[in-house]
């Protein structure tokens, strides 16, 4: 499954609540999931509250865990850390006056891991 949805975490105390739908402003409290996921998050949620949350949800995200291979953990752990390498160049780029061209990875490494990527998920979810 790919995890193609955003899910609020309900750990902000500032949380904005608007027709019934709650919410923050602030990215860092939104985590990806799959839809399938994503439900049982919010179901999780309504049934127990933000208190019993984290208890609740401890076996769905160990299947969750489970349900991926290493390879593919792997690789996506190695994409994240180039898109966070590639994010601070950019910014350190930006603070130095340097434009956005500046610390950017070689064409050859984005299509390694672009194959990588596809490799690993043309092996299935396990």
């Amino acid at each position: 499954m790919t995890a193609d949805q955003w899910s609020y975490l309900h750990n902000d105390r500032a949380e904005r609540n608007e027709d019934g739908y709650v919410w923050s402003e602030n990215s860092a409290n939104y985590v990806a999931m799959c839809r399938s996921c994503h439900k049982q998050f919010d179901f999780a949620y309504r049934t127990v509250g933000r208190e019993g949350l984290a208890e609740v949800i401890a076996p769905l995200i160990k299947a969750a865990y489970a349900a991926v291979n290493a390879e593919r953990r792997s690789v996506e752990g190695q994409a994240r850390e180039a898109s966070a390498k590639a994010a601070h160049a950019f910014l350190d780029a930006q603070d130095k006056g340097l434009g956005s061209r500046y610390g950017k990875v070689p064409i050859e490494v984005e299509r390694e891991t672009h194959d990588r990527l596809v490799r690993a998920y043309s092996a299935g979810d396990r």
